[in-house]
């Protein structure tokens, strides 16, 4: 097998991502129902992916949206940790509104009971009907948020080390007793911080979680560059994929770091049928014309009647929008694309019929397998993070997709070890 192999995971929420998905099978809505999460995973599972992924939306209303219920990542990833035993388990978690100590103790019982098949995705959260939810009237400026999300991570990460390797003796014969000088407080003070520690539980499986981000303002790029060891981002196209990946990887160099530690995995929401018409039958079925165009407008940061379905995207609203951005990653993404493609609001919304802001594979499996190959190869990407399936569509990737990505030395035959650092990281 070739030295450089693909990272697969899979993005769990909402039947992958889009609301509707559930609509193109037998399922019923899903977002309760924990044996349909068990479906996804151990489906996935069979098909080796890395690890299963969940968002996690902290607003259930908002302006220009619909009610968006939703699971508490880090409960539903213990619940499936007791289903599954190899796919690796990724939870959001902001540290906007969460505390160091907390997390530190929530994603290490998640390790440890999972054995050893943790992440953490790091968010800093952009959403401002969040904030009134944890005691805020606004959230807080982006560059302070990135700041406090390093500081939050660097405690985080030293209260995981803050036990020893020997810091429990189990040589007596009474399951182990815990050796105090190998338990050490942190004793960290910040500017955002105070906390003394140390954790309340050992090291795990696989010694820490892996760690997750996304981001792509500066602020997003650096932080990723320094703590991530999985980087999800933005890629509507293949060169701006490409400029992102090169970027990452000089950025996780200058960061000290080996750049083959850091995988970047650009989201994609994908239709699989065994015809083109099938594929294109299952996106029509799903898709939202007019939630799509609402979607469009907010992202933009505009209105939809400012916005003409047979003309392109006014330049100065395009501009308007990369001031105004809420997530820097998903509107730099699009408003790049509008402006190279130069693609009417009409042609957009063709191509892009869904919520976003991922880019959208429609096809048979062989037409999947080789533009998944097509942008590894070029070194647009590590890896995917592959949303919008139905349990059925999924099935298809792993039974038909999964085996020509095998067959071209892309992709394992098995996992490689027993946690989810072995298996996506590759070291124990």
């Amino acid at each position: 097998m070739p030295e450089r192999t693909m990272r697969l995971n899979f993005h769990g929420n909402y039947a992958g991502s889009h609301p509707q998905a559930w609509k193109a099978g037998t399922n019923t809505p899903g977002e309760l129902d924990l044996d349909f999460y068990v479906k996804y995973a151990q489906i996935a599972e069979r098909g080796l992916f890395d690890g299963i992924f969940y968002a996690a939306d902290l607003a259930a209303q908002g302006p220009n949206r619909k009610t968006c219920p939703g699971l508490d990542p880090v409960v539903l990833s213990a619940a499936l940790a007791t289903n599954t035993e190899h796919i690796g388990l990724a939870a959001t978690i902001s540290t906007t509104f969460s505390e160091p100590y907390n997390v530190a103790k929530s994603m290490a019982t998640l390790d440890h009971i999972s054995g050893g098949r943790a992440a953490w995705n790091i968010v800093t959260s952009y959403d401002p009907m969040a904030a009134p939810n944890f005691g805020m009237t606004e959230l807080p400026p982006k560059e302070e948020r990135y700041d406090r999300a390093k500081e939050f991570v660097e405690i985080v990460l030293s209260l995981w080390d803050s036990w020893d390797t020997d810091a429990i003796d189990s040589g007596n014969g009474n399951g182990g007793t815990f050796v105090d000088s190998a338990i050490h407080p942190i004793d960290h003070t910040g500017r955002y911080y105070s906390v003394r520690g140390p954790a309340q539980t050992p090291r795990s499986p696989q010694r820490r979680p892996v760690l997750f981000q996304a981001g792509a303002s500066e602020e997003g790029k650096s932080f990723a560059a320094q703590v991530a060891d999985g980087i999800f981002c933005v890629a509507l196209d293949l060169s701006v994929a490409k400029e992102f990946y090169a970027e990452m990887k000089t950025r996780v160099k200058k960061a000290n770091r080996n750049p083959d530690d850091a995988y970047i995995l650009p989201g994609i929401y994908m239709y699989l049928g065994s015809t083109e018409e099938e594929a294109k039958r299952a996106l029509e079925e799903q898709a939202d014309p007019a939630e799509a165009m609402k979607h469009l407008a907010v992202k933009l940061s505009t209105s939809e009647e400012s916005l003409n379905l047979d003309e392109t995207v006014p330049d100065e609203i395009l501009e308007q929008a990369l001031i105004n951005a809420q997530s820097d990653g998903h509107t730099r993404s699009l408003v790049e694309f509008l402006q190279s493609e130069r693609l009417t609001v009409r042609e957009f919304l063709e191509r892009q019929p869904l919520r976003g802001p991922h880019r959208v594979l429609v096809g048979v499996p062989e037409t999947i397998a080789g533009w998944l190959e097509t942008w590894f190869v070029e070194k647009a990407a590590d890896g995917f993070n592959i949303g919008n399936l139905t349990h059925e569509t999924l099935t298809i990737f792993v039974d038909e997709v999964v085996p020509r990505l095998q067959a071209r030395g892309l992709f394992r035959h098995e996992y490689q070890g027993k946690t989810l650092r072995e298996n996506f990281c590759g070291s124990a």
